[in-house]
């Protein structure tokens, strides 16, 4: 959990790695309206994890926003009903996307054990559509004219 401190520095939250979030100056005293800085971070997660937040239903408001392009981190908001801490909500998606990830990964690394995947080290894709093509005309008994 996060320890509030002095207004102006930045609450510390993930114990592994005290800068990669902090919790920004003007956050509610009651944490149930604050904004993070997450370091080292783009669009791929922040838009991830807004999603992930949305999700609770006890959330007023999420919205992330990079500062400046040039800088590898995102600002996401999270505001609360009824008090809620907002500290609590973003770790709560970060277990949830982590679960959510782990999931699409394990059925990601079945499938490719357990399915009959052509794995294809020709780059020349096109040909191998026009390939599958004639194979589906050819078994249907129809012509099929492809361009080249």
């Amino acid at each position: 959990m996060a320890e509030q401190g002095d207004f102006n520095a930045p609450v510390q939250i993930a114990e592994y790695d005290k800068e990669k979030i902090t919790i920004l100056p003007g956050a509610s005293a009651d944490l149930s309206a604050a904004t993070f800085n997450i370091r080292d971070e783009d669009h791929t997660l922040g838009n991830a994890l807004r999603w992930m937040v949305m999700k609770n239903p006890d959330v007023q408001f999420c919205g992330y926003s990079m500062p400046h392009p040039s800088e590898a981190k995102f600002h996401l908001r999270i505001q609360m009903y009824d008090n809620k801490s907002a500290v609590t909500c973003l770790l709560t998606a970060l277990s949830d996307l982590r679960n959510l990830l782990n999931t699409v990964k394990a059925g990601y690394q079945d499938s490719l054990e357990t399915d009959s995947i052509k794995r294809v080290q020709d780059v020349n894709v096109r040909a191998e559509v026009e390939d599958v093509l004639r194979s589906h005309a050819e078994a249907v008994g129809g012509g099929m004219e492809i361009d080249s």
